[in-house]
């Protein structure tokens, strides 16, 4: 538990790292490129404008990120998705903030003139409200989560920490005594992705599936989404499964029946979930489940498991 404890805090101290580097690329680029923002200001004020807009933006996001997708139904989409919504709602979350930064504090606190637009003009400043956040909230919503996509894209692509750090499940806490003792003989009750299962799963596994560096899980009560590789899941349950695809291991318990599809193959699970099948493994799969594939009662399978397999279905 220390050692898992330890994992956490390294991952995490590694995240904020990660974005602390980022931001800082992200604050020279500006600073070189000279975006518009609606006012003049000498240099200093300007690097000062662009930390407070980048540290407070990056921290917003990674925390809209977190608490999306601690939602049950936020789990069943692909990563990449999760990633824009968490753009797009945390520019909303971010627009009175940005409001206040640039209009409020460097405008009509520290009193930077307004620049004048192409026909002379001098472009009127809103007042802080409903009215001025849509429009600061159109203003960024495209640069914030273009910007956040691409700084997570590393993250994503296994090249950098993690994109979250998964919650450790508190069913799987030990107490001290044993905790100490599994550590020093080099034991572990369950693999780490087993561990990070939250309790309410259960152990009944129907189908694992590889999403860049996590693992989608779905058991007989439901799904998550928990930090792992595919190839820990085959060497801790390769006896009651099998891998058919190179993202993808079933449960050969819960395949209803194995059916073509376009040119390959699924595997039909008994919560709905269609599994693909590689043309590589094609032969096999067939020869091992064929047209008579079995699978325990769905009386044990929840709604939630059900429920996350058909939408999972409908998405492919």
């Amino acid at each position: 538990m220390r050692a898992q404890t330890q994992t956490n805090k390294t991952d995490t101290a590694s995240t904020a790292l990660y974005l602390g580097g980022a931001g800082a690329a992200l604050w020279l680029l500006v600073l070189a490129l000279e975006p518009d923002v609606g006012f003049t200001a000498p240099l200093a004020w300007m690097a000062l404008f662009w930390a407070l807009q980048i540290s407070v933006g990056l921290t917003a996001l990674q925390c809209m990120l977190f608490l999306l997708t601690r939602a049950e139904r936020v789990q069943q989409l692909p990563l990449w998705v999760v990633v824009i919504a968490s753009g797009v709602i945390g520019s909303a979350f971010l627009s009175p903030i940005y409001w206040l930064i640039g209009e409020g504090l460097m405008e009509q606190v520290l009193g930077f003139p307004v620049k004048v637009n192409a026909d002379g003009d001098v472009e009127d400043t809103l007042a802080f409200g409903m009215p001025a956040i849509l429009n600061e909230f159109v203003d960024i919503v495209g640069p914030v989560t273009a910007a956040w996509a691409f700084i997570s894209w590393p993250r994503l692509q296994r090249l950098v920490p993690p994109l979250l750090n998964m919650p450790l499940a508190k069913s799987a806490e030990l107490d001290p005594p044993v905790a100490s003792l599994l550590e020093q003989n080099g034991a572990s009750l369950k693999p780490a992705w087993r561990v990070s299962l939250p309790s309410q799963l259960g152990d009944e596994l129907i189908a694992v599936s590889s999403e860049l560096q996590y693992l989608r899980v779905w058991t007989t009560r439901g799904s998550a989404l928990v930090l792992g590789a595919l190839q820990q899941v085959e060497e801790t349950e390769g006896r009651v499964g099998i891998r058919t695809h190179r993202s993808w291991w079933v449960n050969a318990q819960y395949v209803a029946r194995v059916r073509g599809k376009g040119d390959g193959a699924v595997c039909e699970m008994c919560n709905g979930l269609e599994v693909p099948v590689s043309r590589r493994r094609k032969v096999e799969i067939l020869e091992r489940f064929g047209a008579s594939a079995r699978y325990k009662s769905g009386s044990n399978i929840g709604p939630r498991a059900s429920r996350a397999g058909l939408e999972h279905s409908s998405q492919t």
